[in-house]
């Protein structure tokens, strides 16, 4: 089971990575957990978010909002079906520019072929300046600014 799980987890990474949406959506349980360890009122899709179709709809958004400059996962840990680990990555919003570069942890839990859960941690305050420096990157641009 452990093999498996480390499987499931690589092949989302791998579909995540190459923003195949379809394939990492197919590795997903219907009643799939996305806890987001980032209050919403930082970022809205924080928290947790229940259930493949809201998941999807989540995980779409991040697609449609960013692009993926790198998406580095690390070794994975495994226990039965818990597999952690961590991803060095660097996003750039697509409407300003603005990149974060940061790394990430994960937690997932996966049974019968498909994860169940993901809990992902990031650093809040990184988070919270970049959300900053977008939203006046927009303002500016709102209002004629050449940010």
């Amino acid at each position: 089971m452990a093999d498996d799980a480390k499987s499931v987890v690589e092949n989302i990474h791998t579909a995540w990575k190459s923003r195949d949406l379809d394939r990492v959506l197919n590795l997903l349980a219907d009643d799939m957990v996305f806890a987001l360890h980032i209050p919403r009122e930082v970022l809205p899709i924080g928290g947790e978010t229940k259930g493949k179709t809201a998941v999807t709809a989540a995980l779409r958004g991040l697609l449609d909002t960013y692009d993926f400059v790198t998406y580095d996962p690390g070794p994975l840990s495994v226990d039965g079906g818990k597999v952690s680990g961590e991803v060095k990555f660097q996003y750039r919003e697509k409407a300003t520019g603005e990149a974060i570069t940061n790394q990430l942890r994960q937690l997932w839990l996966v049974d019968a072929g498909k994860a169940q859960r993901l809990d992902e941690w990031h650093d809040l305050a990184a988070v919270t300046s970049f959300l900053d420096r977008v939203s006046l990157r927009l303002a500016s641009k709102a209002s004629g600014g050449s940010a």
